[in-house]
C-alpha cells in the first residue's frame, strides 16, 4: 500500500472537500448562466425601448394620414368645382376631424384674445397703444398656441395692448 504525500500547502482530498469543490463549480456555472440571462434580458429590453420610441406615434400618424387623405380628396374635387359652399363644407369636415384627433391626444388650444398676457402661455410679437383696452390685454392672435396634457406645446403668438 502506497500513501501519497500531499504537496506543500495542499490539503488531502477528502469526500467532504470534493463535494464542496463540485458544489462550488456548480454554483459558478449557475452564476454564469444567470449573468448571461440577465445580459440577454437587458439587451432585449433596450431593443424594445428603442422600438417603442421609434414607433410611439404610429397610431397618431395613421389618424393624421386619414386627414391628409381627406385634404387630398378635397383638393382634387376643387379642381372642377365652382360651388364654394361644397368646398367649404368639405374643409369644415376635415378641420373637425383633425381637431377631434388632437383632442383625443390631449392637445387643447390656449385661450388668448381678450385674456391678460401670460408669458408662460403667450409670446408677444406686437404691442399696440390702446386707450380703451386694459394694459396687457391680448387684442389679436397671430398663431394659436397649444397645450399637451396641460403642458405648453407651443405658445400663442399675440398682439398685446398697452395703455397710452
Amino acid at each position: 500500500m502506497t500513501t501519497e504525500i500531499p504537496q506543500e500547502g495542499a490539503l488531502p482530498e477528502t469526500p467532504g472537500v470534493e463535494a464542496a469543490s463540485a458544489r462550488e463549480r456548480e454554483l459558478q456555472e449557475q452564476l454564469l448562466r444567470v449573468r448571461a440571462e440577465f445580459d440577454n434580458a437587458r439587451k432585449r429590453l433596450e431593443r424594445d425601448k428603442l422600438d417603442a420610441i421609434r414607433f410611439a406615434n404610429e397610431r397618431l400618424l395613421l389618424e393624421v394620414l386619414e386627414v391628409a387623405d381627406n385634404f387630398d380628396r378635397a383638393l382634387a374635387s376643387v379642381a372642377g368645382e365652382t360651388d364654394a359652399s361644397k368646398v367649404l363644407k368639405g374643409l369644415e369636415l376635415t378641420h373637425g376631424q383633425l381637431h377631434r384627433i388632437l383632442d383625443k391626444q390631449g392637445v387643447e388650444a390656449v385661450s388668448s384674445v381678450g385674456q391678460v398676457f401670460d408669458p408662460h402661455l403667450h409670446e408677444a410679437v406686437g404691442v399696440v397703444e390702446d386707450g380703451e383696452a386694459p394694459d396687457g390685454t391680448i387684442l389679436e392672435e397671430y398663431q394659436k398656441g397649444y397645450l399637451l396634457n396641460g403642458r405648453l406645446l407651443r405658445p400663442s403668438r399675440v398682439k398685446v395692448a398697452r395703455r397710452s
